[in-house]
């Protein structure tokens, strides 16, 4: 349909809105099948919402296929509509409730893998309090690495996240939580002494880069004839490490919880490779927090003392 022949789109209906939600799952999910769980439809169902849609707007939304699921030009801008329309009727809602002393709502929570183990990390007492404050609200917790999750906060598929610093460049409001320390680790193979950091070209170690980790990449130029592994996520990290003949960059928290089933060890004479990398709780700054999202930010600071 070229732009002379379209019609424009009338008032929006309560349907509508109902089939962009549908749509907006859909788009976040990555395809139809996955997102029969969250929707709590059959597939055959979701795609006749979908078709409806696309009739109603008189144009193709996605494209489904063998090549997989891809958003039409279209698609993107109805799916920012959705997202826009949905954090419109979100706010009207938690105002009302909010003269009603009432929370709810959906509150979708991002945390950076495996940073629940730091003593340091309080985010489970907050989302603790959360839950018996407030046991209308239903929360959502994802856990990605920390690179994932600054796309998945601009993307919109998050309220919040608790991550390390996102890029300087994004919108994002950043409060500080708990810091983590991160040190080299690697598994001894014999029984000879402790792992030095001059012991690994010679005892050829390869060397662990994390994807979206720039200290990693600093290890690696450090050994610059090592081999290179690459890891997605602090778990890929480990298990690479654990597998020998690797080091890698953990969190020392982490690498304590592993190190008896795992064998790994600290390697010695690494502290110029040695960081420690703050954790914040970040949002977006031009997309007004939820009451259960303000809520929930209030109680992260909180339990962090803050």
């Amino acid at each position: 349909m070229n732009a002379h022949s379209a019609k424009p789109i009338s008032a929006l209906t309560e349907n509508d809105l109902r089939l962009m939600r549908i749509f907006r799952v859909v788009a976040e999910s990555g395809g139809l099948t996955a997102a029969e769980l969250r929707l709590n439809m059959e597939r055959s169902t979701i795609s006749r919402h979908i078709k409806a849609l696309e009739h109603r707007l008189g144009g193709c939304l996605c494209l489904r296929g063998p090549a997989g699921f891809e958003l039409t030009d279209l698609g993107d801008t109805v799916l920012a509509a959705a997202i826009a329309a949905c954090d419109t009727l979100d706010t009207v809602r938690d105002d009302l409730n909010r003269a009603r002393n009432i929370l709810t709502g959906d509150l979708v929570v991002g945390i950076a893998d495996n940073c629940l183990s730091n003593p340091a990390c309080r985010v489970a007492d907050a989302l603790a309090r959360l839950s018996a404050e407030a046991p209308a609200v239903r929360i959502h917790l994802v856990v990605h690495p920390p690179a994932a999750l600054g796309r998945e906060l601009l993307a919109r598929h998050l309220h919040l996240c608790i991550n390390g610093a996102v890029a300087q460049e994004e919108d994002f409001v950043r409060h500080p939580l708990f810091r983590e320390e991160f040190r080299l680790y690697a598994r001894r193979l014999d029984t000879g002494p402790p792992l030095a950091f001059a012991d690994l070209a010679e005892r050829a170690y390869g060397v662990v880069t994390r994807v979206g980790d720039p200290h990693s990449q600093r290890l690696a130029a450090f050994l610059p004839d090592a081999s290179q592994a690459v890891a997605l996520g602090l778990e890929a990290v480990a298990a690479l490490i654990a597998g020998g003949r690797h080091a890698g960059l953990l969190p020392t928290h982490y690498a304590a919880l592993l190190a008896p089933n795992c064998g790994l060890e600290e390697v010695r004479d690494a502290d110029h490779v040695l960081y420690d990398s703050p954790f914040f709780l970040n949002y977006e700054r031009s997309r007004p927090l939820s009451a259960p999202g303000r809520r929930f930010r209030d109680l992260v600071r909180e339990c962090h003392g803050h």
